[in-house]
């Protein structure tokens, strides 16, 4: 069978390594171009897509927008989109795979990348995100809640990550974002390292790592391809009943400090999630 994405063995070892360590690890790939990734393929996508699935802005932003708001271009999403080279516009088409065509290139890209970093049969729930990005343009600093590697097709772009601090750090934005908190962080990256990613070069970005993009140039397209794990499906539990105990004024360990601690805590939130559908169906009886 045909590999889509044809990962070397220097970028198998690297995708093995981020789930070994938890860090961003970069990669090459061969989807330097695709059909499916055409300005015009993209535009016509858009425009199909619910209107929750799309997001855009004005690309040039400073490095932190803590509350997300950013202006927008008044124009029409397909002109939007296949004029960004020229109209300083980012923008996002999220979720993908709704379109059955995006969907198959979607698992033809995480067949060859999420077993490597999650182990064979953990990974599910797989998204897809196509980024657009206008020359100069920059994705302020903030957080993800998903495994994730993207994967740049078209044009030049930076990828800054951070280091926290301490887990307790992470922890904290984590918690906020689980819970309805936005993406984007109150602060700008401690301790940045840059991921210069030419068309075929990817960037595994873990769960909560601090990051921000600023464009090159040129044009650029990147398809970002992300999947969960039963282990992050548990650490979300723990990150709300940390929430919970936030509330009591008790201060709760941060996930990954404390195995027994979180077990205890993840089988808590799983029990009161089937103890309210459970009374849900019983209402609906």
């Amino acid at each position: 069978m045909t590999s889509l994405l044809n990962l070397d063995a220097e970028s198998t070892e690297a995708l093995r390594r981020a789930g070994a360590t938890g860090e961003p690890q970069e990669v090459h790939h061969d989807l330097r171009s695709h059909e499916l990734l055409t300005l015009e393929a993209l535009a016509d996508l858009a425009v199909s897509l619910p209107a929750d699935s799309i997001e855009h802005n004005v690309g040039k932003l400073p490095d932190v927008v803590a509350d997300g708001r950013a202006p927008q271009l008044e124009v029409g999403l397909h002109d939007l989109i296949t004029g960004i080279e020229t109209n300083g516009a980012w923008c996002v088409l999220k979720n993908i795979e709704q379109d059955p065509r995006y969907s198959a290139l979607l698992d033809a890209c995480l067949d060859d990348i999420e077993d490597l970093v999650s182990g064979p049969g953990q990974a599910y729930n797989r998204e897809g995100f196509v980024f657009l990005s206008a020359p100069g343009s920059m994705t302020p600093s903030h957080i993800d809640p998903e495994h994730n590697v993207l994967l740049q097709v078209q044009g030049q772009k930076t990828m800054l990550t951070g280091s926290w601090v301490s887990p307790e750090a992470r922890a904290v934005e984590a918690e906020r974002l689980v819970t309805g908190g936005h993406r984007n962080l109150s602060f700008d990256l401690d301790d940045p390292v840059e991921h210069v990613l030419e068309p075929g070069d990817g960037i595994y970005v873990p769960p909560y790592t601090q990051h921000k993009v600023v464009n090159g140039p040129a044009l650029s397209i990147s398809l970002s391809v992300t999947w969960r794990s039963p282990a992050l499906a548990d650490e979300v539990k723990v990150l709300r009943a940390n929430s919970y105990l936030r509330r009591a004024r008790v201060t709760p360990s941060a996930p990954g400090t404390r195995t027994g601690v979180d077990k205890a805590k993840a089988g808590a939130m799983t029990a009161a999630e089937k103890a309210k559908a459970a009374l849900k169906r019983g209402k609906q009886g």
